[in-house]
């Protein structure tokens, strides 16, 4: 996942300002706090976004996205604060364990990586100050948690 990733960011010569890989020094910590955070008693968040495993206490909305495949391209208009960095983590399996790929990104360039990587299965988005999680996962499934999101725009 990682080689398709740097892969695209390559090919459409994206400043590396504005996106880039997290030291790997940093992976575990920001890990760990997105599942404190967000996920039901600070659990998994590989299993969070399809087994209802997310935090009590925060609102949670998901949609089915079968028909809205890029649905990502309408972020601006969804999330609070869209001209703020957010983290990223792209899901990759290893020996049946996942592992994630922890990326920093403005919307602009997340929205052209989130369309040009194939094979993209779970991936989630947060806000730096963990206010909020957007998750799409390999079930055609897109919850948003935490801070009020305006999906009005989202089409169905």
């Amino acid at each position: 996942m990682r080689d398709r990733i740097e892969s695209v960011i390559r090919t459409l010569a994206l400043d590396r300002l504005r996106v880039f890989e997290v030291s790997k020094l940093t992976y575990a910590s920001i890990i760990k706090k997105i599942e404190n955070n967000f996920v039901l008693h600070g659990g998994d968040i590989h299993w969070s976004n399809i087994r209802n495993g997310f935090n009590n206490n925060l609102k949670c909305t998901s949609k089915n996205i079968d028909n809205n495949q890029l649905w990502f391209k309408q972020l601006p208009q969804i999330v609070p604060s869209e001209e703020q960095p957010v983290y990223v983590l792209f899901e990759d399996i290893k020996n049946f364990k996942p592992k994630y790929w922890v990326y920093e990104m403005y919307l602009p360039e997340l929205i052209c990586v989130l369309g040009e990587v194939e094979g993209l299965s779970d991936f989630y988005i947060v806000s730096k100050k963990f206010e909020w999680l957007i998750s799409e996962c390999h079930e055609d499934v897109v919850s948003f948690v935490g801070a009020p999101f305006d999906l009005s725009s989202f089409t169905k």
